[in-house]
């Protein structure tokens, strides 16, 4: 749940506590030999254990987990696209019940090469639920973007 102002946008505080951490990440990478209609696969899965309160009697669990896929040399030589679709840090277990936050994220890019040493990857994303837990309960709405990353060799 949480403070909404008079506008209904959540009220974010900065607190901090003296709660323990433990982490954990799986991430795993693979590559064909040849590029083509087969693409590189990117995999990740990590979790967090969040012990302890103000008065460590809590135990919270995050996890985030994501895929991504990248063929190479897409309509020309050096030029790359790539997909991943997955789930940033979200609460996955409360002590207090299972919240109601399943915040996804989707990206589609291309990269293309200008020079040997300018590439240009335009982009765009989708975000479900952005804040989480806190959206209101009579509002569900996602957040559709784009962004570009130019990337320059020395």
């Amino acid at each position: 749940t949480g403070d909404f102002d008079a506008a209904g946008n959540p009220i974010l505080t900065d607190k901090r506590s003296n709660a323990d951490s433990n982490s954990w990440a799986l991430n795993a990478f693979w590559r064909p030999s040849e590029s083509g209609l087969i693409p590189s696969i990117s995999a990740s899965l990590g979790k967090s254990y969040l012990g302890g309160d103000y008065n460590y009697n809590t135990v919270d669990t995050f996890a985030s987990w994501m895929v991504g896929l990248q063929w190479s040399d897409v309509f020309m030589m050096g030029n790359d696209m790539g997909f991943a679709v997955g789930q940033p840090m979200f609460a996955a277990a409360m002590d207090k019940g299972t919240p109601d936050d399943g915040n996804y994220a989707m990206e589609l890019w291309y990269e293309f090469q200008v020079t040997d040493n300018i590439s240009i990857a335009p982009g765009v994303y989708w975000l479900s639920r952005p804040l989480g837990e806190l959206t209101p309960d009579d509002k569900s709405f996602g957040i559709f973007g784009g962004v570009v990353q130019t990337k320059f060799l020395f």
